[in-house]
C-alpha cells in the first residue's frame, strides 16, 4: 500500500486528448509535448494518475506501463463527462471485502455519520457568509436542527430525506449572490450547475483512486445502496467533501474568474467552447484538489482502517470557517 510520505508527491495529471498523441513515456517519465514541444516532464513515481479528456487512441503497451506504475487513467468526454477508468488496484484483499458485505456494524450508523458530516459542513458554509439576510439566518438555524434529527433517524430512506432537506435549504442561500436558484444535478441548466456537475466528478474520481489503493470493492457502500453499475462507496464517501468544490466556486465567482463568454447553450445544455477554457476551469478545480489530496488520502486510510477494526466510528472531515 502506499504510505503516507510517498503519497505527499504524487502529482495529478491533466491531459487533453489532442495533446495525447504526443504522450510518451521515456525514462521512467511521463512526457507530455504539444507542438512537438516539451510540456510537461514528470517522473512515473510522481503521478498517482491522469485524467485524459477527450477521445482518443490508447495503446495496450502505453496502458501496461501505467499499470506497472500503479497510475490510474481516467477518461472523460469533452464536455467532462467520466467515460471509465483504466486503473492500478490492490486486488485480492478479501478480508476487508468480506468485512464490507458482513459488517460488524449496521451500516446505519455508518450513514447518519456521513450525512451528519455533510450537513455540518453546509451549515459552517453558510455561517462563514458575510453579509447574511433573514433567509440564510434561518436556513443555519434549520441546518443545525438537522444536523440533531440526523441521529434519530430510524432508517436509510428517513436520513435520505433529512439529508435532501438540507440541501434544499444550503444551495439557494450559498448561491444566492452569484444567480442560482436550485441544484439541478446532471443537467447543466446552468454556468454554476454545470461547474458543480464536472468538478464533483473529478472528485468522484480521486477518491475513487484513493480507495483502490487498499482494494475495496467500490460498489458495495454504507450509505448508498447497491445499484446497478453505480459505485456506491464512492458516493459515500464524496459526500463529506463536497463541500469544498461548493466553496470554490461561490469563491471563484467572487473573484469573477468566471466569465460568460467561455460557456456555449445549445439544446438546454452549457458547454465550453474550447480546449484551452476547459483546461482553465480544471486548472481551477485541481488547485482546489491538490490542497486537500493529504487529508483526502488521510480520510480514506483512516475509512480502511475503521472498517478492518470493525468501529463503529468513521473519520470526519470538517471544513475551515473562512468568512467570505
Amino acid at each position: 500500500m502506499l504510505s503516507r510520505p510517498d503519497f505527499l508527491e504524487k502529482q495529478i495529471v491533466v491531459i487533453t486528448a489532442e495533446q495525447l498523441k504526443w504522450l510518451t513515456l521515456k525514462n521512467d517519465n511521463v512526457m507530455v509535448y504539444e507542438n512537438k514541444k516539451i510540456i510537461n516532464q514528470l517522473s512515473c513515481s510522481k503521478v498517482f494518475c491522469i485524467f485524459i479528456i477527450g477521445d482518443c487512441t490508447i495503446t495496450t503497451k502505453l496502458i501496461s506501463r501505467l499499470c506497472e506504475y500503479q497510475i490510474s487513467v481516467y477518461l472523460f468526454t469533452d464536455s467532462l463527462y467520466p467515460k471509465c477508468i483504466i486503473g492500478s488496484q490492490l486486488e485480492g484483499n478479501y478480508v476487508l471485502r468480506e468485512k464490507q458485505y458482513h459488517p460488524a456494524v449496521d451500516n446505519l450508523i455508518f450513514a447518519k455519520q456521513l450525512v451528519k458530516n455533510k450537513i455540518t459542513n453546509q451549515w459552517k458554509l453558510l455561517k462563514c457568509i458575510r453579509n447574511k439576510d433573514d433567509a440564510c439566518k434561518e436556513a443555519i438555524k434549520q441546518l443545525a436542527q438537522a444536523q440533531i434529527t440526523v441521529n434519530t433517524a430510524p432508517t436509510a430512506d428517513s436520513l435520505r430525506g433529512v439529508e435532501g432537506n438540507a440541501s434544499k435549504l444550503f444551495f439557494p442561500n450559498y448561491f444566492k449572490t452569484v444567480g442560482r436558484q436550485r441544484r439541478a444535478p446532471r443537467t447543466k441548466e446552468d454556468v454554476i450547475n454545470m461547474l458543480l456537475d464536472i468538478w464533483y466528478s473529478y472528485l468522484y474520481r480521486f477518491i475513487e483512486a484513493n480507495l483502490n489503493l487498499y482494494g475495496f470493492d467500490v460498489y458495495k457502500g454504507v450509505y448508498h445502496t447497491l445499484f446497478f453499475e453505480r459505485k456506491s462507496l464512492v458516493c459515500d464517501l464524496v459526500e463529506p467533501w463536497r463541500c469544498i468544490i461548493d466553496r470554490k466556486i461561490r469563491k471563484i465567482y467572487n473573484l469573477w474568474q468566471v466569465k460568460d463568454k467561455d460557456f456555449g447553450f445549445k439544446q438546454w445544455t452549457y458547454y465550453f467552447k474550447d480546449w484551452d477554457i476547459r483546461r482553465y476551469y480544471s486548472k481551477l478545480l485541481l488547485e482546489e484538489i491538490i490542497a486537500y489530496k493529504m487529508q483526502i488520502f488521510d480520510y480514506v486510510k483512516s475509512y480502511y482502517q475503521a472498517q478492518m477494526k470493525g468501529s463503529a466510528i468513521l473519520p470526519l472531515f470538517y471544513i475551515d470557517e473562512m468568512f467570505e
